[in-house]
């Protein structure tokens, strides 16, 4: 039974090189996360956050700088993830990059450990809901520019073939079915092999 409420615990990287601040979250968060420690490098960070699988990563850091922020954009590209990043100041104001940078809360001189639990919750959902956004305005830009592809596609065959534009639909959609593509893939070779068209 132990293994098992271990396995639906949700797991925590901390970033931070205060021990001390560690302690005071472990004996505030042990009985419902599970923490991982890694030390904080002073300017940059040097691993990947796919090495290991967590559900959120939380940074301690003194003060952040751009070069920071830069490297942990970089990261979050490459392996998205929620990110709460506790600074005792922020002398650069360096706020609102972080958040566009991937960030999903930035607390100045902030710690208290009873209220991790909550804004754990709270960033959790934030970036749900981003990734959830941001999947959508892909599908939609994608879905555009199949659109845009599918009728350049079908203008050529309305000028080369002297078909209307129905027809010129048609003559893709029949393709796609022989070809067993898309419409997109046949339209896309179509205008690549335009030139050559008859």
């Amino acid at each position: 039974m132990k293994a098992n409420a271990d396995v639906s615990k949700l797991k925590v990287l901390t970033i931070t090189s205060d021990v001390d601040a560690f302690v005071r979250l472990q004996s505030s968060l042990s009985s419902q996360y599970a923490l991982q420690r890694v030390p904080d490098a002073e300017d940059t960070l040097t691993f990947s956050f796919s090495e290991t699988v967590q559900d959120i990563v939380l940074i301690f850091r003194t003060d952040v700088t751009a070069a920071y922020l830069e490297d942990l954009r970089d990261l979050l590209a490459k392996s998205p993830i929620p990110v709460i990043l506790f600074t005792e100041a922020d002398p650069y104001h360096v706020a609102p990059i972080a958040i566009r940078y991937g960030v999903t809360s930035f607390v100045v001189a902030g710690f208290e450990p009873h209220r991790v639990p909550t804004l754990i919750e709270v960033s959790i959902e934030r970036f749900k809901l981003h990734q959830a956004l941001r999947n959508e305005l892909t599908k939609s830009q994608e879905e555009l520019a199949a659109r845009k592809v599918i009728e350049r596609s079908k203008g050529l065959l309305m000028e080369k073939k002297q078909l209307n534009e129905q027809e010129a639909y048609r003559s893709l959609r029949e393709l796609a079915m022989r070809q067993s593509k898309s419409i997109k893939e046949v339209a896309e070779t179509l205008i690549l092999y335009s030139d050559i068209l008859p």
